[in-house]
């Protein structure tokens, strides 16, 4: 067996080095050894000075011959997927390289000599082991893409503020603990991702970064947002989710460009008014906060379609919530809802309704205004009791599960096809719902489900 593995790796050898000899002869600028399982690189790579794009990931490459030094044309180079601890100072004569993988290695650290790298337009080193970057990483200025995720940063040097041409920088998954104010620098970044480290404050210079469109800093330990955040008037998706937020700036209402804002997971108490700015939001996820009320301001978010609030203290909702007519998703369950107003009725194009576990006193009437409604959860409204009369046809999910509803009443035409009467005091359902569900979910009490229809169907 030994020698088996003996000689398949000398086949294996011999083979990379036939690669490498054939490249040489025929003047090759392209050379990929991917998937060829080699732990090791022969130093015959430092011959082929004509190659301009070299693939050597999906190995075993526990090391990087000093010879790559002498490949002074290449462009391109991923030594990606492989088990790289260290890198060879070398790797700083390559200074010719605009694209660089060294993800999911095993790297500590980078050599200073990185800093040579002054022409890379793309660099990825995520999924290593790097607890910090060299000060020489700032000379990289001509960097437009940066991807450090997955790492062990715990700080930037202040030299990043020089990769002033960054347009992309992804450092989700560190334990960043805080952002240099040299950062603020980064004026033409369109992309940021901080996501899951441990930052518990952003610099005022963070407001520096007008050109941000899309930028997610959830999962960090941030208790409030700098005023300077209003600058970010380009943002246009907004991840601050799981945070420590207790409250707003009123500036955040100048971020008029956004689209997509997610703030779950806080501990915020109220809006400001100028929240209400906000008038291109099409989703907005603030559920899991300690909001009491919404400002009335809140109805200005005319084009809304997507709209999370549960699990809040809200006891009301204002009536100008009727304005949000182009509402396709809302979810208000686990608040203390006791009704609804009179203007709920107007949002006709909602698909999807979720109002379980609140406190409503009644069957909310202006539900059955909602024309379009597909999806309905009203379940643990227990005070919700006596007859249901359900107009909409399109109804085809409706949960009703730990209620005192007695009786529900369909339209003819209905297109109900699962429903939850767990808990209920049902004691027959309409023929019009029996002859097309196609799901139910019952009380324990019914043995199986045939009993269920035979007892609940045959009234």
């Amino acid at each position: 067996m030994k020698q088996t593995i003996v000689k398949k790796a000398k086949n294996l050898s011999n083979e990379i080095l036939n690669m490498i000899e054939d490249a040489k002869n025929e003047n090759k600028t392209s050379l990929n050894i991917i998937f060829k399982q080699i732990k090791e690189l022969p130093y015959e790579i430092g011959n082929l000075t004509n190659l301009k794009r070299l693939n050597i990931h999906r190995n075993k490459l526990q090391q990087i011959p000093k010879e790559i030094g002498n490949l002074g044309n290449l462009q391109e180079l991923n030594i990606s997927n492989n088990q790289l601890q260290t890198l060879p100072k070398e790797i700083g004569n390559l200074t010719n390289l605009q694209r660089l993988d060294i993800s999911d290695n095993q790297l500590q650290e980078l050599p200073k000599e990185f800093g040579n790298l002054g022409n890379l337009k793309y660099l990825n080193i995520s999924d290593n082991q790097l607890q910090t970057l060299p000060k020489e990483f700032g000379n990289l200025t001509n960097l437009l893409g940066l991807y450090i995720c997955n790492n062990k940063l715990q700080e930037l040097p202040n030299e990043i503020g020089n990769l002033s041409n960054l347009k992309i920088l992804y450092m989700f998954n560190n334990k960043l603990q805080e952002l240099p104010k040299e950062f603020g620098n980064l004026t033409k970044l369109q992309e940021l991702d901080i996501y899951n480290n441990q930052l518990q404050k952003l610099p005022k210079e963070f407001g520096n970064l007008t050109n941000l469109q899309d930028l997610n800093i959830g999962y960090n330990k941030l208790q409030e947002l700098p005023n300077e955040f209003g600058n970010l008037s380009n943002l246009q998706k907004l991840n601050i989710g799981n945070n420590q937020l207790q409250k707003l700036p009123n500036e955040f209402g100048n971020l008029s460009n956004l689209q997509k804002l997610y703030i779950y997971n806080n501990q915020l108490k109220e809006l400001p008014k100028e929240f209400g700015n906000l008038t291109n939001l099409e989703e907005l996820n603030i559920s899991n906060n300690q909001l009491q009320e919404l400002p009335k301001e809140f109805g200005n978010l005319s084009n809304l379609e997507h709209l999370d609030i549960n699990e809040n203290q809200l006891q009301e909702l204002p009536k100008e919530i009727g304005n949000l007519t182009n509402l396709k998703f809302l979810d208000v369950r686990k608040n203390q809802l006791q009704e609804f107003p009179k203007e709920f009725g107007n949002l006709t194009n909602l698909r999807e309704l979720y109002i379980h576990n609140n406190q409503l006193q009644e069957f909310p009437k202006e539900i059955n205004q909602l024309i379009n409604l597909k999806s309905l959860d009203i379940s643990n409204n227990k005070n919700i009791k006596g007859t249901v009369r359900l107009y909409n046809s399109k109804l085809e999910n409706l949960d009703i599960e730990n209620t005192d509803i007695n009786e529900l009443i369909v339209p003819s035409d209905n297109k109900l096809r699962y429903i939850n009467i767990k808990n209920t005091k049902l004691k027959s359902l309409p023929q019009l719902i029996c002859n097309k569900i196609h799901r139910m979910i019952i009380d324990h009490s019914y043995s199986t489900y045939e009993k269920m229809v035979e007892e609940l169907c045959t009234q």
